[in-house]
């Protein structure tokens, strides 16, 4: 059986994690990581797509869907 955390410990540190994407080939993430990583991000996922199409296989692996 699981035990329930304490009243008195700490929250679990936050852990943040990032995705950037472009629509072409052409074009990089670069700055969109610099961004991340400002923010934060311990963690940066990304990938390339057309813009017209609604496929983000890799956006919906990390939401688990």
């Amino acid at each position: 059986m699981a035990q329930r955390p304490s009243a008195n410990q700490p929250p679990a540190p936050r852990r943040l994690i990032g995705y950037a994407r472009v629509s072409t080939d052409d074009q990089v993430h670069d700055a969109q990581i610099d961004e991340l990583r400002a923010a934060g991000c311990e963690r940066i996922f990304h990938e390339h797509g057309s813009g017209a199409s609604q496929a983000r296989p890799v956006l919906t692996r990390l939401l688990g869907d």
